[in-house]
């Protein structure tokens, strides 16, 4: 197995999350846990080109703790985004998974770009975004005739999708309902996060969602059923902040946690209090949408954003490493909910 591991670290660059867990940057560019369903099938596939056998899982599991060791030992540690990074606060890089490396906001304005120091997380179900086109209308008037909706609701989803997409600040809840929920509920989260799947059952508890949420930078849920009480205190949680147990795959390092949120879409058939703290729309219609244009017109909504978000923390003297404070306006055509 030694074979497979000396070639397993030459085609990938090892090193260390932020939370000190093992990762390997594949030859794709994409950065993978080491103990990962990716990994696995990366290993695989490289040992079937090589014709070298992997008997057992002993083997396997032999070849996963050499790379790990050569992870601890490289020193090298950088963090793993999914889909979003805030290198500074006047800047954010939004990963577009194919086509060029990313996109780059600051100072108003965005930019494609592929000079990049950041490597992003790139798990399996996470389809490319389309490139963004810009254009002139603003991001409510699309949504409007998007989903044939009026000023109201298409201003509260445009504000939760400018939340969404920033780093450090917590959008409400999305609660959709109306005939063509499900659908609507898939479209607004694959402007952002687009993955090949329908939406998620609602979890049965907190540990089903963080797992989720590990994966998968917007969570959407259908709920039907009984919305219990255990349901809502774990939506909320991760909503505002939720720490996640790592799966332990190696009895060598204590058991690690890490802190996350997660901007949430929930679908029901009737109207639901989830949370203090949420946005509820109907929609009843989920036509054809310019994907490509609504992202540029969310990207010049979500760059103005950090740029009034900068210019207010220089006024104050605040030194912000997210790019928002409690008391920022999002967007002034936009109202908070």
């Amino acid at each position: 197995m030694n074979s497979l591991v000396n070639l397993a670290a030459g085609r990938t660059q090892l090193f260390l999350s932020l939370d000190n867990q093992p990762h390997a940057t594949l030859p794709s560019g994409t950065a993978t846990p080491l103990y990962s369903e990716d990994f696995f099938v990366f290993l695989n596939t490289l040992a079937d080109s090589q014709q070298i056998d992997i008997p057992n899982a002993n083997a396997l599991g032999f070849t996963l703790r050499k790379l790990d060791a050569q992870a601890h030992a490289s020193g090298r540690t950088q963090p793993v985004p999914l889909r979003t990074f805030q290198p500074d606060p006047q800047t954010l890089l939004l990963d577009l998974h194919d086509n060029f490396d990313a996109i780059e906001l600051t100072r108003k304005s965005w930019k494609l770009t592929s000079n990049l120091d950041v490597t992003f997380a790139r798990p399996s179900l996470n389809l490319p975004l389309p490139v963004p086109e810009s254009s002139p209308q603003n991001l409510t008037t699309h949504l409007k005739k998007l989903f044939h909706i009026e000023e109201q609701p298409a201003q509260q989803i445009a504000h939760w999708l400018t939340c969404a997409m920033l780093p450090g600040a917590k959008p409400p809840i999305l609660v959709i309902t109306g005939e063509a929920r499900d659908e609507a509920a898939e479209k607004i989260r694959k402007i952002i996060d687009p993955i090949p799947q329908p939406l998620f059952p609602f979890p049965h508890n907190a540990t089903q969602m963080g797992q989720l949420a590990l994966t998968n930078s917007v969570l959407a849920f259908a709920l039907y059923g009984n919305f219990t009480e255990c349901k809502r205190k774990a939506i909320n949680s991760l909503s505002k902040g939720m720490t996640i147990k790592l799966k332990e795959v190696n009895k060598r390092h204590a058991a690690l946690f890490t802190k996350v949120s997660r901007p949430i879409i929930v679908t029901s058939e009737t109207d639901i209090e989830i949370s203090r703290h949420q946005i509820t729309v109907d929609i009843n219609h989920a036509g054809q949408g310019d994907h490509p244009q609504i992202l540029g017109s969310l990207l010049n909504a979500v760059a103005e954003s950090l740029h009034r978000a900068h210019q207010q923390a220089v006024e104050t003297g605040w030194d912000a490493k997210v790019p928002h404070s409690p008391t920022l306006n999002i967007q002034s055509d936009l109202p908070a909910p």
